[in-house]
């Protein structure tokens, strides 16, 4: 399996690691990063805060890992500094035959036979031909001799550490209630013109806490409020607040929600789920189909990490499927181009294994090839089946913040001085987002155009467009 951001990002066991390993991302810190001659064991050192620098070394697919530094985090920044090292910058690191330290992880690894990795085996010598790296891996999983009481033991620690992080993040959910409830006594107007300030100290105390979720939503609450107009700023702080508020409290009563409400509070609050357990998950909602590539956005983020989103719909008109995706990647700010997988227009045909949820809507692609084109679908015409769509997805998943609509029979109309509105054949409208207005004067006048918006209750985003003149997509 090739090395990509999504899957060092699927390798990250939460958000705050991702950000740490982020600031490691400068290969001046590590005055050693390598490669074996066969490219399949990286290594380096890592300068600490003592003497001794610390030493990372991985299997170039992330898939086995060893750093001597003492995070309970597994991968651990370094670790996850290194990978993304190699991705970014591959021409940083020194082909070389692996040093003692890194040949002794090998071996373990490997078991005790073998060549080691990094040193090519004699020319024309078939029986001194070790297997690969993920052959050594699973071979060594099937017959190596397990020892039950170290087994009970390193399960112990799991659990131990799983419990010292959910009192952590309770204890965080008690300062975050104490928190929201001083911000409404001292008064929500004076709130929208600090809340950056106010919240950056209990941020990083919910980061301290590994509820690096809440933690996120108390960032970005500042620009939040700075982007909306001062009419509509204590509304949508009460908004904001509220969510926290609700999810804290969800987190505490979580043993009485169903499920798929249940991965989303955890999410929602901080825990993640790697890439190879949602892939291996049998239960995880999955759908095959041809999806066409409807818009990709980027956010960057407090924690200077860059938010990736490549809108995917579903071009079958099949009601049991989902109609819309997203896949979500993360990178750093400092890795330069935006780097999304695929371009608005391309055509799918894959699968789509979705994050368990009580409204599925992030997945993961777990097979693709190319598809020739797809007929943009044709949902239900107008506007009131979507909103009643919106309704309903609300009511499951409370703190939702925005929510994709497909819509047909719509037109795009001028709803007085520089606003834009979507209208179907009823009448109904619904507002556009002011900051698009000028990107969407090329569908002005066209009718029976078919949409894919993103609705939060108030405001439309409009990501892509299907007219009889051709497809329109936003362009971030």
């Amino acid at each position: 399996m090739s090395l990509t951001r999504e899957r060092i990002e699927g390798l990250a066991p939460d958000q705050a690691s991702l950000a740490a390993a982020l600031k490691l991302v400068k290969p001046a810190g590590w005055p050693v990063l390598a490669a074996s001659t066969d490219a399949e064991v990286l290594w380096g050192e890592c300068q600490g805060s003592g003497a001794t620098p610390y030493r990372v070394v991985t299997a170039a697919d992330g898939r086995g890992y060893k750093c001597t530094c003492p995070s309970r985090k597994f991968p651990c920044k370094h670790v996850l500094a290194v990978l993304w090292l190699r991705v970014d910058k591959p021409e940083r690191f020194e082909s070389a035959s692996p040093p003692q330290w890194v040949e002794d992880w090998s071996a373990r690894r490997r078991g005790t036979s073998g060549r080691p990795p990094g040193k090519p085996r004699p020319e024309g010598d078939e029986t001194a031909a070790a297997p690969s790296l993920d052959a050594a891996l699973a071979d060594a999983a099937t017959t190596a001799t397990i020892d039950p009481k170290a087994a009970a033991r390193a399960e112990a620690q799991r659990e131990r550490i799983k419990a010292e992080r959910e009192a952590a993040i309770l204890a965080g959910l008690d300062e975050l209630d104490r928190w929201i409830a001083d911000q409404l006594n001292q008064g929500l107007a004076d709130f929208t013109t600090r809340a950056a300030a106010a919240a950056r100290t209990l941020s990083t105390r919910l980061v301290d806490a590994k509820a690096g979720g809440l933690a996120a939503r108390l960032d970005q609450l500042g620009t939040e409020l700075f982007r909306v107009g001062d009419e509509r700023r204590a509304d949508l702080a009460i908004e904001r607040l509220g969510a926290m508020t609700l999810i804290a409290s969800a987190y505490r009563h979580q043993d009485r929600l169903p499920a798929p409400l249940r991965d989303d509070v955890r999410r929602a609050v901080g825990w993640s789920v790697r890439r190879e357990e949602l892939l291996a998950d049998a239960t995880a909602p999955r759908a095959s189909s041809v999806w066409i590539v409807a818009a990709n956005l980027s956010e960057v983020q407090p924690d200077k990490l860059r938010r990736l989103e490549t809108w995917l719909v579903n071009a079958s008109n099949d009601m049991n499927q989902p109609g819309v995706a997203v896949l979500v990647d993360f990178v750093p700010v400092s890795s330069g181009g935006a780097g999304f997988p695929f371009a608005p227009g391309e055509v799918i045909d894959g699968e789509v294994v979705f994050y368990p949820s009580a409204a599925p809507l992030r997945g993961l692609l777990a097979s693709r090839k190319t598809a020739d084109g797809a007929t943009w679908p044709r949902p239900l015409p107008g506007l009131a089946p979507a909103l009643r769509d919106y309704a309903s997805t609300l009511a499951a998943l409370p703190w939702l913040e925005r929510w994709p609509m497909l819509l047909s029979g719509v037109a795009l109309r001028t709803a007085g001085k520089g606003a834009l509105a979507i209208t179907d054949a009823s009448g109904a409208t619904i507002a556009v987002e002011r900051g698009q207005i000028d990107q969407l004067v090329p569908l002005l006048g066209l009718d029976d155009v078919s949409l894919l918006c993103l609705w939060d209750g108030r405001t439309a985003q409009v990501l892509a467009a299907d007219t009889q003149l051709g497809r329109w997509h936003h362009e971030d």
